[in-house]
């Protein structure tokens, strides 16, 4: 099989592999789809001085695909399903796995980090990370909702977007831009802000309400000449950066809640003064527990719904350094590898 990996400074390749075999317990994916993430983006843009530990390691944690082969024990998930895969392989027994929480176990080892991803032609997954598609989900939403579909809709869901909040979004990346159609198909009204025109744009093409230049307007006045003095009821924060997480807090009405997604900045910027004064409710949100994935499958299909709208760009994963040149210059939407059915 082909996979990419990385040579550090923004630099990729892609390289032959043998194609893996299931073990005990284990279900061999042949993919259809996976998408560049921002979290991949990080470890492609570090120095090689820090891949040392890496080796051939293949980035990827968005898997989508056909179930090509099982390994022994293997029961529920057969040869031909359609699969998502929940990225993060655990030890199945703990309290957080019983709960579907996998990115919390102990032992948690995510897709692309200390074990090979899915930007190649297949991937190993765990039976119980495997979780069936109906046809009329797409191979690329099933990509979504591994990560950047799913991280918005588990943060939806904390939130409660419905038709009576107006919810803020800061950051239209490809999770940004997801959590701005989920919350539109959730009732919400929904203010995009970004500082890159193509993802202001993209934002308006999929629903939003109004969209904000925060580098050509005021964010929070144009949010408060919308929502009222008092501000939104809810905000998504989703660029991970400084100005961002600080508006997120700032846009909120007494009372109000935002979920923070964005990674990236360490930089502390919110007053706790402020948050217990207005009685904020500020939450983090990090991916989606596996039951949620069946819930947003539901979600997908009950409403004709689909996340291909945020697609931009799709790629071979033999043009894979193309692919992640394109990613990198964080003005596209949704980067996504596809293959085509035998």
């Amino acid at each position: 099989m082909k996979g990419v990996i990385f040579l550090g400074d923004r630099r990729a390749t892609v390289k032959d592999f043998p194609d893996p075999e299931p073990d005990f317990g284990e279900v061999l994916v042949r993919m259809m789809a996976t998408g560049i993430c921002g979290s991949d983006l990080h470890v492609y843009r570090l120095s090689p001085d820090l891949f040392q530990d890496r080796g051939n390691r293949i980035p990827g944690h968005e898997p989508s695909g056909v179930v090509e082969a099982i390994g022994g024990g293997v029961n529920r998930i057969k040869v031909g399903d359609r699969v998502c895969i929940n990225h993060y392989r655990s030890c199945g027994h703990c309290k957080q796995c019983a709960a579907g929480y996998f990115q919390w176990c102990p032992e948690s080892r995510g897709y692309g980090g200390p074990i090979d991803g899915s930007h190649a032609d297949f991937v190993l997954a765990d039976e119980r990370n495997c979780v069936v598609m109906p046809q009329s989900v797409s191979f690329t939403d099933g990509a979504f909702i591994a990560c950047a579909g799913g991280t918005a809709y588990s943060a939806m869901q904390k939130l409660d977007v419905s038709g009576n909040t107006t919810l803020a979004v800061f950051g239209l990346g490809p999770v940004g831009l997801s959590g701005v159609l989920l919350a539109k198909a959730m009732g919400g009204y929904v203010i995009g802000v970004d500082v890159i025109d193509e993802r202001i744009k993209l934002a308006e093409q999929i629903g939003a309400d109004i969209t904000i230049n925060a580098q050509k307007e005021d964010a929070l006045d144009v949010i408060r000449g919308i929502a009222g003095a008092d501000g939104c009821d809810l905000a998504f924060e989703a660029s991970g950066s400084p100005s961002g997480r600080l508006n997120a807090v700032r846009c909120l009405r007494r009372g109000g809640k935002a979920a923070f997604v964005g990674i990236g900045n360490n930089e502390p910027v919110i007053n706790p003064t402020e948050i217990i004064n207005r009685e904020l409710t500020l939450m983090g949100s990090y991916v989606l527990p596996l039951q949620q994935s069946y819930d947003l499958i539901n979600f997908l299909d009950r409403r004709n719904l689909s996340f291909s709208p945020i697609v931009t760009h799709q790629f071979t994963i033999a043009e894979g350094v193309a692919a992640y040149q394109i990613a990198d210059n964080s003005r596209s939407g949704k980067v996504v590898f596809t293959w085509t059915e035998d």
